[in-house]
């Protein structure tokens, strides 16, 4: 990088971060992230319910461990707590210190106001189990086809035909995809307005006095560049923070597919941004510098609604194809990485095609640039601009 770039680029970071905007921004960014996933697993209610069973006399041998067994099933937990006195376990359950009381000589459940379904099941499945494995014993079985009764083999599950529902890694991919629109179009704006304001004010003029026009364009794009990728970053960061101790159950993917990110948005950054400094240099109002970038806003929305629209499917061909396309890639792309949709091959050509468009761009833009800087009057459009010959200031 060139000193006139170098310089060029420090003016525009010093310019935008000490901004009290950029910093309350960010602060507000990271901590609202990472305040949401604190939020939710405070909210979040994992713990099983728990039960106590009172148990008056001596209960069948295996009883305890087809407790264990019934309970896991049900997502349960019961703690047995063992009564030799039938009026201190009676009182023991008028006053709640136990939910339930077992007889284990008349083989009965006693109960204080309302029975609870799912903890009668699991103790009449283990009570059923038990009284089981005590006939087997008394048929002359030895223990360990008394255990292989006890415990047999599960069965094994499978989806045929698994949920759609969005999981964890798109719900993660549509949220960068938000981010890395709101940042993009955000910071690209900066990138227009900054062009239209050195024009409108003359500055232009004393800056190309100073470096070339293409230094010019490098340095604004990458100056902001840095600071919307410092944002952007620190984003990515809270994001992953959030997730950590959020407690959710979070696919292996992510942990890659979420920082690759970074990488997707200098990408669609510079592709993007170096088209908005174009516009902004077509124009010399700042009330038609959006009209100007209309076209490039209008690309990149279409992009960021076909996020929605095919990332639902991932894995699909119309998803696949156009998360390889440079104006498509960096807000699809990520997403199909986090849910482990998009394979190495498919990230490589995608990683390539964007290069080779920013490359292309910025070459590009550093042509026509050097046209349409000094333009005065009215606003120039795409075509006039690229047919513009060289020394046609005014």
């Amino acid at each position: 990088m060139s000193s006139a770039i170098r310089l060029s680029a420090i003016r525009e970071m010093r310019t935008r971060v000490s901004r009290p905007s950029f910093i309350v921004s960010t602060v507000l960014l990271v901590v609202g992230i990472i305040g949401g996933g604190i939020l939710f697993a405070a909210l979040r209610d994992d713990s099983r319910p728990s039960y106590e069973v009172g148990a008056l006399g001596d209960a069948p041998r295996a009883f305890d461990t087809a407790l264990e067994l019934a309970e896991q099933q049900a997502d349960i937990d019961v703690s047995v707590a063992s009564f030799d006195d039938r009026a201190a376990a009676e009182q023991a359950l008028d006053d709640g210190d136990i939910d339930v009381l077992l007889d284990t000589e008349a083989s009965s459940l006693t109960w204080n106001g309302q029975e609870t379904d799912e903890l009668a099941i699991v103790l009449d499945q283990a009570w059923r189990t038990a009284a089981a494995v005590a006939a087997a014993g008394a048929a002359g079985l030895d223990d360990a086809q008394v255990d292989a009764i006890l415990d047999p083999q599960p069965l094994t599950s499978q989806v045929v035909d698994p949920d759609d529902g969005p999981g964890v890694g798109q719900l993660v991919g549509f949220a960068s995809a938000v981010l890395l629109f709101i940042s993009i179009t955000t910071f690209g704006s900066y990138v227009l307005t900054g062009v239209v304001e050195e024009k409108s004010t003359g500055v232009i003029e004393v800056l190309l006095s100073q470096m070339k026009p293409h230094q010019l364009l490098a340095g604004k794009v990458f100056g902001i560049g840095a600071v919307a990728l410092a944002q952007f970053t620190s984003a990515v960061i809270a994001g992953l923070i959030s997730l950590k101790v959020s407690g959710v159950d979070v696919p292996s993917e992510l942990w890659t597919g979420l920082p690759a990110t970074v990488l997707w948005f200098t990408g669609g950054f510079l592709l993007y941004s170096t088209l908005f400094a174009l516009a902004g240099s077509f124009v010399s109002r700042m009330e038609d510098a959006q009209s100007a970038a209309a076209p490039i806003t209008t690309a990149f929305s279409v992009g960021y609604v076909l996020v929605f629209a095919f990332g639902s499917d991932p894995e699909g061909t119309t998803a696949t194809v156009l998360s390889m396309l440079p104006p498509f890639a960096p807000l699809l792309m990520p997403l199909r990485m986090v849910t482990g949709a998009a394979s190495i091959v498919e990230v490589a050509i995608a990683a390539l095609l964007l290069a080779l468009a920013v490359w292309g761009m910025i070459r590009l833009a550093g042509s026509v640039y050097s046209r349409t800087l000094l333009h005065r009057g009215s606003r120039l459009t795409w075509r006039e601009a690229l047919r513009r010959q060289p020394g046609m200031g005014v």
